[in-house]
């Protein structure tokens, strides 16, 4: 979602009720964005993240097991699209006045984003605060997520978290994760049961040298999702409850 983690990806420190407060994260990456700042931010463009592939394990998110204490990250989506009309909605957006502490966050980070990589190659007119890759793709509710890089290929579902002051919000996974995303968590369900089957995952190990991981559709045939079939639905049943 964006190159420069440490300013996108932030804990929310507490709440006033209307506003959330804040934290960058020098160590986050590998460009020096200065000390740690704290701000007041409104929380309309915060979404809950999946950074990588040490958030979740086969069938579960880490977050949502209570014996772990993982941070749970949140991430800025100020654009719901690429297209020029989704950048010049993002403009628009984040220029309001109902956004004004958001803008200011952006704006106190503008020199280091207007020096992205992806920002300059690939985003020709779009706001300094943009992010690249995102779609309706992106706020589906249900994801069956994957990693990129693993020593061992695995699968999960990725539902919603609560953001503060807005409620719940489907989680947004980094570019370091896969997605396939859906509308219902049944066919989410099914599809992880079937990644993580040990034929499937073997399967994938053995060639994740010659192919990319987040091409694995073009390289498994496997069954759609039915919603007549009682083993589908069992099977979606039984991934859930893992």
């Amino acid at each position: 979602t964006a190159d420069l983690n440490g300013v996108y990806f932030v804990p929310i420190i507490k709440d006033n009720g209307k506003q959330v407060q804040i934290q960058s994260r020098p160590a986050a990456g590998k460009k020096d964005i200065g000390s740690v700042r704290l701000a007041w931010v409104e929380p309309d463009l915060l979404f809950p993240l999946i950074k990588g592939a040490g958030d979740f394990e086969a069938c579960y998110l880490r977050f949502a097991n209570p014996d772990r204490k993982e941070e749970l990250l949140y991430t800025f989506v100020p654009n719901f699209g690429i297209s020029s009309s989704d950048y010049a909605a993002c403009e628009n957006r984040v220029n309001s006045p109902a956004l004004a502490k958001t803008k200011a966050w952006f704006s106190s980070f503008q020199k280091l984003l207007n020096e992205r990589s992806t920002y300059r190659r690939q985003m020709p007119g779009a706001p300094f605060y943009a992010i690249y890759n995102v779609g309706t793709y992106t706020f589906q509710p249900w994801k069956v997520v994957w990693p990129e890089m693993s020593s061992k290929f695995y699968a999960a579902v990725a539902g919603s978290a609560e953001v503060p002051v807005v409620g719940m919000r489907p989680f947004v996974p980094d570019h370091k994760v896969y997605f396939a995303g859906f509308d219902t968590k049944e066919p989410a369900y099914f599809l992880c049961g079937l990644l993580n089957d040990p034929s499937v995952c073997e399967w994938i190990e053995s060639h994740n040298v010659s192919i990319q991981v987040g091409d694995v559709f073009k390289h498994l045939s496997l069954p759609k999702f039915d919603g007549e079939n009682r083993i589908h639905l069992c099977l979606a049943s039984l991934v859930e409850t893992a």
